[in-house]
């Protein structure tokens, strides 16, 4: 049995994205042990995935906050204590999660120095690969980890693939339940990203639920700031807000409803991992940010973007009418 690890610390999209790869893994090498080494508010995202056989957490958000020696000590001895590794794959390619692979282990695969996106973490790799950064997200990240474990991804494979997000199955859901309505579809919004960017104006959206009447609309919301815009959204319109939830809750409320409408951020990618209905925005950042598909689809507002470097100064999301978006979700949910 060949024992990888796959190192793919932050963030919540590119996480979700390189997760896409694991099914092709297990399908090309079955006896592949696989441990992946992931920041420790995200790990929820890859629980419960039968496709992963080692979830380490690590912690290096509160580390960047209080760098003692005793706090390096403990990391780099969890790191090392689960290996051995045949092979680490760094999908990252910044300083950190390099350090993290070469910790994990002496055999190293990433990025090379031209496609990594801090460069001067390909020197710790002892193999590296190209990767064209302008390509969809999900089919670089594959693309790297195809080229590690020689084994074949590509783009149809990609469209074919199955879901592979799961939730706790013995949780009580109850209290979200009861905010779903079996009489019509069900239509879950994500009004937040982590940029202000990629975050589509409260006024805007508004607009789009005033046009989408006839749905139920559910709004997500994380921190507080999150929170009062979805609270002045649902105020002035028929949206309802949900209770705050932890990523397996949300996993959960994705996969329930009939449509997902967000931005270019981490929550709104769960919609395709699990091969839900969704249609994203796009300003500052390529469309090649996701895989479009039929029920898929990337709605731009029309500026010319760099497919590597974001600018993010960008407003520009702000200009897409709301009419496009609900012309949209009613032609998705009519299908």
């Amino acid at each position: 049995m060949k024992r990888v690890a796959l190192v793919r610390l932050t963030a919540l999209g590119d996480v979700i994205h390189t997760a896409a790869s694991l099914q092709f893994i297990k399908a090309a090498l079955p006896d592949t042990h696989i441990s992946w080494f992931v920041e420790e508010k995200f790990a929820e995202i890859l629980a419960h995935n039968p496709q992963i056989d080692r979830i380490v957490p690590v912690d290096l958000h509160s580390l960047k906050k209080e760098r003692s020696l005793s706090k390096i000590i403990s990391l780099r001895r969890r790191i090392e204590a689960a290996g051995p590794f045949d092979l680490v794959i760094d999908v990252q390619g910044l300083i950190k999660s390099a350090v993290v692979a070469r910790l994990a282990g002496k055999r190293v695969a990433g990025l090379d120095r031209h496609s990594a996106r801090e460069g001067i973490a390909s020197i710790l790799y002892s193999r590296r690969y190209p990767v064209d950064c302008a390509d969809i997200a999900p089919m670089r990240f594959a693309r790297l980890i195809a080229q590690a474990l020689e084994i074949d991804i590509d783009r149809e494979m990609m469209e074919r693939k199955a879901p592979y997000l799961f939730y706790d199955p013995k949780r009580d859901r109850a209290k979200i339940e009861a905010f779903f309505d079996s009489r019509r579809p069900n239509v879950l919004l994500v009004t937040a990203a982590s940029l202000a960017s990629k975050t589509y104006p409260a006024a805007r959206w508004i607009d789009v639920v005033r046009g989408l009447e006839e749905y139920n609309i559910l709004l997500v919301a994380g921190s507080a700031d999150e929170r009062r815009t979805a609270e002045r959204i649902a105020s002035e319109s028929s949206a309802r807000l949900l209770p705050p939830i932890d990523l397996d809750t949300l996993k959960y409320t994705v996969g329930r409803c009939d449509l997902l409408l967000g931005g270019d951020t981490g929550p709104s990618h769960i919609a395709w991992a699990m091969n839900r209905p969704s249609i994203l925005l796009f300003g500052a950042t390529p469309t090649a940010m996701m895989m479009q598909t039929p029920i898929n689809l990337a709605l731009s507002s029309g500026v010319e973007v760099h497919p590597c470097r974001f600018d993010k100064n960008d407003r520009s999301i702000a200009s897409i009418a709301p009419e496009r978006i609900i012309r949209s979700a009613h032609s998705l949910l009519a299908k």
